[in-house]
């Protein structure tokens, strides 16, 4: 929990959950805390392109490294990729689903990553076929750069856009 001390009802966080051969992702808010059982009410993430990926042999070292054992830190290889996001609402036992508090920034940050389908526009360009769709898709990602309002995810956004060498 990087010091913070027990999660509680109200916190934000984000929840590493055993999925098949890999995990996926929940981030949220906690409803509810009763000892090691967490209530969340968020977002769920499941890295289908990062998953392919590594399965194929494309993907090794650090990405594959994230598949096993992603944080709030690292998680963003995994959203620069198709992903399969739905609605969450349940219970965790932190004995055995790992959960770490973020504070509302981050959680925003990572919950506009979903909100404004980036996984799926990085996943475009870094995906596609000729050079032409590759400068179609950079162009629609830049165009969505440009109209994002809230700076925190903006910020990160050209962060990550100058890291994969895109921008």
């Amino acid at each position: 929990m990087f010091g913070r001390g027990r999660i509680k009802s109200g916190d934000y966080v984000f929840v590493v959950h055993k999925d098949q051969n890999y995990n996926k992702l929940v981030i949220g808010r906690v409803q509810s805390a009763n000892g090691k059982i967490i209530q969340v009410r968020g977002t769920y993430i499941r890295p289908t392109g990062l998953i392919q990926r590594v399965e194929s042999g494309y993907a090794m070292g650090r990405p594959k490294e994230v598949l096993q054992n992603p944080d709030p830190n690292n998680c963003i290889f995994m959203l620069i990729d198709r992903v399969e996001t739905g609605d969450f609402n349940g219970d965790f036992d932190q004995g055995i689903s790992k959960a770490v508090w973020i504070n509302e920034k981050r959680f925003f940050v990572l919950d506009g990553w979903i909100r404004e389908n980036l996984p799926d526009m990085f996943a475009d360009v870094l995906r596609a076929d000729t050079e032409q769709e590759r400068l179609a898709a950079r162009t629609t990602l830049i165009e969505k750069m440009n109209s994002l309002y809230e700076k925190d995810l903006k910020d990160h956004l050209y962060a990550v856009v100058r890291s994969t060498k895109i921008l």
